[in-house]
């Protein structure tokens, strides 16, 4: 088969109507092409084949092989730890610390009295968040014991935050600057308790990693709703509400409509909501407070006791040894100049600086590397001010930190303070 077509002459007329020569072009399909015109090459086998390693080499099965690493990592370290201080129980370090209370929350529920001493309420379950309990319970509908589905809801959840940080840094700035991140984040410190323990952290830095994608994106309902189920999961998320109320003030100057109130008013949602729960149940309103005050030793003393710790730095106070908490303060320090250079969109910065203002007000946390977690963006700020060469030497530094970090958690208890 073939068609007549008109092309200029070699005297270079323009025009083929008027000076060009006739000739037949043959139809020159590959031979090996479907004799069904309409088919997608990917439709065959070849294709389909191409189109799954093109899957496989892709940013995000990079990013979780990285993840799997380190979870597995984090295993073995595990079994080290309960060989040497739970009498070669695996499952010890993994149910460590508050890992038993969520846990128990997962089976059992809150209690239905609140646990006290003498007049005071006592250290108990009573006061930690729902949402990942709850979603334990859920996975064990499937017929899995609750440390099990703790450790699946643990590990899916660390898969999803992963892959957030990586859509956040892309859209903040670039995919190699958001896969840059992610590692980061995969690698830092502080993570080496939400991977190795079963804490909430895993699911609620993937819910708050959710909305400030959502705001990023000017998705403000979405942002607040995801943001509602993320302060249900720890209070620590109560900062996407700063974060939103920036664009909206920006928007009021500008005389827009500040459509970012709606995550402003909607992410506090879900911690008020468990609020209204413990005082139903406990009969106090003031119940979250009380708890935390009286058993848990958390008042809000903005900043006192740290500054007084700081100053002491053989001393080990409620956020931790004073060496510990000067280094995070460093690293605070380190974080805020990196974002004041990288100069990201309006509602990062101020949610990093909501979380440093939480943990420096409260007596109880201070800046231990797994609520210094909690102020991921920065991560993206790195990944985007650092030269290769230093990206490289800061993850070998991380990677080598992580596992010291659960081993010291889990294996000097008291000595290191709660994580």
């Amino acid at each position: 088969m073939g068609q007549n077509l008109a092309v200029p002459g070699d005297g270079g007329d323009p025009d083929p109507r008027r000076s060009g020569v006739a000739v037949n072009v043959v139809d020159a399909a590959p031979a090996h092409r479907d004799s069904d015109p309409n088919r997608e090459p990917s439709a065959s086998p070849q294709g389909a084949f191409r189109h799954a390693a093109r899957i496989m080499r892709s940013p995000e099965i990079d990013l979780l092989g990285v993840y799997a690493a380190v979870r597995i990592a984090l295993l073995v370290a595990d079994v080290l730890s309960a060989h040497v201080s739970y009498g070669s129980n695996i499952p010890g370090p993994l149910h460590s610390w508050d890992s038993n209370r969520y846990l128990a929350i997962a089976v059992h529920g809150h209690a239905p009295l609140a646990p006290r001493v003498g007049s005071g309420l006592s250290y108990s379950a009573a006061g930690f968040m729902p949402v990942f309990p709850v979603v334990i319970r859920l996975f064990t509908l499937f017929g899995l014991s609750a440390p099990v589905a703790g450790l699946v809801v643990s590990i899916l959840a660390g898969a999803v935050a992963t892959l957030i940080v990586l859509e956040l840094g892309t859209v903040l700035v670039n995919e190699a600057t958001g896969w840059n991140a992610a590692v980061l984040f995969i690698l830092f410190p502080g993570m080496g308790i939400s991977w190795g323990l079963l804490y909430c952290g895993c699911v609620a830095l993937a819910l708050t990693a959710g909305s400030l994608l959502l705001m990023v994106r000017r998705r403000w309902i979405r942002a607040g709703v995801l943001g509602a189920f993320a302060t249900a999961t720890s209070p620590l998320a109560l900062p996407l509400a700063f974060a939103a109320a920036v664009p909206a003030v920006q928007a009021l100057r500008n005389r827009e409509p500040p459509r970012a109130l709606h995550a402003v008013f909607l992410a506090p949602t879900g911690f008020v909501a468990f609020l209204i729960f413990l005082a139903a149940r406990y009969h106090d309103v003031f119940f979250w407070w009380h708890v935390q005050h009286q058993a848990g030793g958390v008042p809000v003393d903005f900043g006192r006791s740290l500054l007084g710790l700081l100053a002491h730095l053989g001393r080990i106070g409620f956020q931790g040894p004073a060496w510990l908490e000067g280094t995070g303060l460093a690293v605070v320090v380190a974080g805020a100049r990196v974002l004041w250079r990288a100069r990201l969109p309006a509602c990062v910065n101020p949610y990093c600086l909501g979380v440093v203002v939480v943990l420096f007000a409260s007596s109880n946390l201070g800046f231990k590397p797994r609520l210094l977690t909690w102020a991921f963006p920065a991560l993206v700020a790195v990944a985007k001010v650092t030269r290769p060469g230093t990206w490289t030497a800061i993850v070998i530094e991380l990677a080598c930190l992580l596992p010291l970090v659960f081993l010291a958690y889990t294996m000097l208890d008291n000595t290191m303070a709660q994580p």
